[in-house]
């Protein structure tokens, strides 16, 4: 496993970003309407999927965004269990008591690893391994390159896993998706994961060295002590050479994904307001991926 290292930077990189399962609804959304348009976000030297991000990068180098996108209208039986809707000001209360004291963005990332693994409630990470390998369009890693993003549990090191790392897909993803205080972590190779998309929504920062880069974003990224947020990230890449256009949910969307992003009353609704988003943006979008 690696930390930050990418694969030898290319010319285009998609990255998406975390948001529940309104967030795996929306992108698909927003990415079947740019298909639509002729947009081939396949043809990505790397695509770099975080918590969300992760289960729709694998549906974008599956070549199966439209059949995503259309068994959120159709959905199958599914292994998933909705957690309780979080209290937002409860969570946030808590996040801020775990993260009191950090003197780092590693540290303050580990003490949230420390808190989830205290965690015993919800489905094992089995359970969730299981549900997404029913939900991943294939469960072997993809022939282009796939970025998913985790964070080790135990120390708040931030991960970036790739085929090279022989972990399998399914597990990979499902590691990612584990948000704190929700579920508890997924085990790879005897270290509990988390998800990644507590160090950034997006970690845009995964694809410097790339010339273009595309990122789309459920949401606005405040300032964060667990990592980089997005502005800070596409900062950095400009300042790299990177040119960076970045799509961020509207508010016709932010109404779709409701009080609870990770329930799956959100897919149809979160998915028709991304192809509705992606379709208005298409054309910019295109001229700038080609």
């Amino acid at each position: 496993m690696t930390d930050l290292a990418t694969p030898t930077p290319g010319i285009r990189a998609l990255v998406l970003g975390g948001g529940g399962v309104a967030g795996i609804a929306w992108e698909l959304g927003v990415l079947a309407a740019l298909h639509d348009a002729g947009v081939d976000l396949d043809a990505a030297d790397l695509v770099v999927g975080s918590s969300a991000g992760s289960v729709v990068g694998a549906f974008v180098r599956y070549g199966a965004v439209q059949a995503g996108f259309d068994q959120l209208h159709a959905p199958v039986p599914t292994t998933y269990v909705e957690p309780p809707v979080l209290d937002g000001e409860a969570f946030q209360g808590e996040l801020e008591r775990i993260l009191g004291g950090a003197t780092s963005e590693q540290d303050a990332r580990a003490r949230l690893g420390a808190a989830a693994q205290q965690l015993t409630g919800g489905q094992s990470d089995e359970e969730r391994i299981e549900t997404f390998t029913h939900t991943l369009p294939g469960t072997e890693w993809p022939a282009k390159p796939l970025a998913v993003t985790a964070i080790d549990a135990t120390d708040g090191r931030f991960r970036v896993l790739t085929a090279a790392d022989g972990i399998p897909l399914p597990r990979a993803v499902a590691a990612s998706c584990s948000v704190p205080l929700v579920w508890s972590p997924v085990t790879i190779d005897g270290t509990p994961y988390m998800d990644g998309g507590l160090r950034s929504a997006t970690n845009a920062d995964v694809a410097a060295g790339y010339e273009r880069v595309l990122v789309i974003a459920c949401g606005a990224e405040g300032p964060s002590p667990l990592g980089p947020w997005l502005d800070i990230a596409v900062e950095r890449l400009r300042a790299g050479g990177s040119s960076v256009e970045v799509v961020v949910a509207d508010s016709t969307a932010q109404q779709a994904f409701g009080p609870n992003s990770l329930s799956l009353s959100t897919q149809a609704p979160a998915s028709d307001a991304g192809r509705t988003q992606g379709a208005a943006l298409a054309a910019g979008l295109a001229a700038f991926w080609a």
